[in-house]
């Protein structure tokens, strides 16, 4: 009996690190520390954002949306026992699977499926800090890819192929003025150097020192036809080869048994002609561009975490006529929480507010956002079993 009440808190805060789980952390990492064998999460909640100035012909709106992801993880799947993972959420959906015995010799092999159905271009520049559109679009990405791994005294290499499909289409946003990239399919190869020291506190069962990076290089082939941009101002055929570089930080510093600072970094240099993957607007915009958030997360008792954030972001934006580039900076910060009200059920809030109009969609069918973003939401999740 005693046992099953000391387990039972520690089962609400394993929710938080996994609730935590993105597209980009699936995607971009490789062998992250998780404290679940196997785990089912399904989080459903309400985002919204607000705007100054409220402009609906840039997408800046003072509005309200559903929001929701779902997480699927096992390490002992099939006959063979590999590690299977999914996830759908607003900002993707993903499939993993993972297998230390296919090849042999030590070499982990991982078969990835990965699509951005919802994607939002936003081709502009910046002028005092304002981001001006050449053009908004939508689009949607697909992508197989095939990786083979190997850890090398503490470093893991990976590298394989992948191969993608992206579309794109008008939106409400898109002036008359402005010509859209035509679909097109792209391949190339991708390698992977990670370095993963965290430790996990295993009463809370969340990370509490050492630092994870990533950094990803890809080369990448197209077959991309014809001109795209502003008509007679800015237009560009995009490159039949591109080049990128990105890299993914996580790190844990422990400033007492209740405090614990966080560090999470993401930034990119990509090639200057790669217009398409510049204007993303998941992320800063830009051929150079950074994301860090700077975090201190509190555990106040054992059902509830308090973590307040300060936030900055740094793009390299081509100005109006692609002549040159601005450099700009932007900062922010916000307050993220979990309360935990069972060993399945918890409640997610955060706020954030930077002073960078280019934030991510709060929506799927049409590109809304803005500075202010704020969530609430609630966290299920079943089948949970410890490492």
């Amino acid at each position: 009996m005693n046992n099953r009440v000391g387990f039972a808190p520690l089962l609400f805060l394993f929710g938080a690190r996994i609730a935590a789980q993105s597209f980009v952390e699936l995607t971009d990492g490789r062998n992250t520390t998780n404290p679940f064998a196997s785990v089912f999460l399904i989080e459903a909640g309400a985002i919204g954002t607000l705007a100054s100035p409220e402009e609906i012909t840039r997408g800046l709106e003072d509005e309200f949306s559903w929001d929701g992801r779902a997480y699927f993880r096992d390490e002992a799947f099939g006959s063979r026992r590999g590690t299977l993972e999914a996830y759908a959420g607003r900002d993707g959906i993903f499939a993993g699977y993972t297998d230390g015995k296919l090849v042999g010799d030590a070499t982990m092999t991982r078969f990835e499926v990965r699509a951005q159905p919802w994607q939002f271009y936003r081709d502009g520049f910046y002028v005092d800090d304002e981001l001006r559109p050449n053009g908004f679009y939508d689009g949607s990405s697909y992508e197989g890819y095939v990786g083979f791994g190997r850890d090398q005294q503490g470093l893991y290499i990976e590298f394989g192929p992948f191969y993608k499909t992206l579309e794109f289409k008008e939106s409400r946003l898109t002036p008359q003025t402005f010509t859209i990239p035509e679909d097109y399919d792209a391949y190339g190869g991708r390698l992977y150097l990670e370095q993963n020291t965290v430790q996990m506190d295993r009463r809370r069962g969340m990370p509490r020192d050492g630092y994870a990076l990533t950094i990803i290089g890809e080369r990448e082939w197209n077959d991309s036809q014809g001109e795209f941009g502003s008509q007679g101002v800015f237009e560009t055929k995009l490159p039949s080869a591109v080049w990128r570089v990105r890299g993914r930080l996580e790190w844990y510093l422990p400033g007492s048994d209740s405090a614990i600072w966080e560090i999470y970094a993401h930034g990119g240099w990509q090639d200057e002609l790669d217009r398409v993957e510049n204007t993303q607007g998941q992320r800063p915009l830009g051929d150079q561009w950074a994301d860090a958030q700077l975090r201190l997360r509190l555990h106040l008792g054992r059902t509830m975490t308090l973590t307040p954030f300060f936030q900055g972001q740094y793009s390299h934006v081509a100005n109006q006529l692609g002549t040159s580039a601005t450099t700009d900076f932007f900062l922010g910060g916000g307050v993220e929480s979990y309360l935990h009200f069972s060993e399945t059920l918890s409640m997610h809030a955060w706020y954030s507010y930077l002073d960078n109009e280019n934030r991510p969609s709060i929506e799927v069918d049409n590109d809304v956002h803005g500075q202010q973003m704020f969530y609430l939401g609630m966290v299920l999740h079943f089948a949970v079993k410890r490492r």
